[in-house]
């Protein structure tokens, strides 16, 4: 999260509480930033969702109905994949507005980082996901899939098209994990303030 790995260590070390649990879990090492590194990825592996898709690539073919698999096909013929690859279908940094101007590119004021690259957003739970874009100003799947094959690929996707990979897309809705929250320890005098 950008916090300098000094201040992530003394602002946890600084709870009695996470330093009891830090000790429990990884020895005499305790809170170090390696632990704390561990500890968020820990838990951020209990986030899966898996969903019919993971079914179809663990090899069940009866996973997708026929549908569903040729809304995968077109997905994957229109070129979709160039940008939407790996377990999350997405993630990679890539550049926008690639063949055409994003209709609402004015709204929002966002231009990627300093190569003008966006982090490419996963598709897993698309569906439950609306609004779509930097700036939640497309509100419909299949016009954010039309939209991209225009903006991305220099396609034009028709409706017929775009209601296949919706189709497709709508696998990719999973189970959630049951998260119970955890109540955090309260901060003390020797917890780091933020500064102004």
């Amino acid at each position: 999260m950008a916090t300098p790995a000094s201040l992530a260590v003394e602002k946890i070390a600084s709870m009695p509480e996470y330093v009891k649990e830090f000790k429990k879990i990884y020895g005499n090492d305790g809170v170090t930033f390696d632990n704390i590194a561990d500890a968020i990825a820990t838990f951020e592996r209990t986030l899966l969702t898996p969903s019919k898709f993971d079914k179809f690539l663990e090899g069940d073919t009866r996973a997708l109905n026929k549908k569903e698999q040729e809304g995968l096909k077109t997905f994957i013929d229109k070129g979709c994949t160039a940008c939407h690859t790996g377990v999350n279908l997405g993630g990679s940094m890539q550049a926008f507005q690639v063949a055409a101007k994003y209709k609402f590119a004015n709204i929002g004021d966002f231009k990627g980082d300093a190569n003008g690259l966006v982090k490419t957003p996963t598709l897993r739970n698309i569906a439950e996901t609306a609004p779509y874009f930097h700036n939640g100003a497309i509100w419909s799947l299949k016009d954010a899939i039309k939209e991209m094959g225009s903006v991305q690929l220099g396609i034009e996707i028709s409706d017929k098209e775009a209601a296949s990979i919706e189709r497709f897309l709508h696998t990719l809705t999973g189970k959630k994990p049951s998260i119970t929250y955890p109540q955090f320890p309260k901060a003390t005098e020797k917890t780091p303030k933020p500064e102004l």
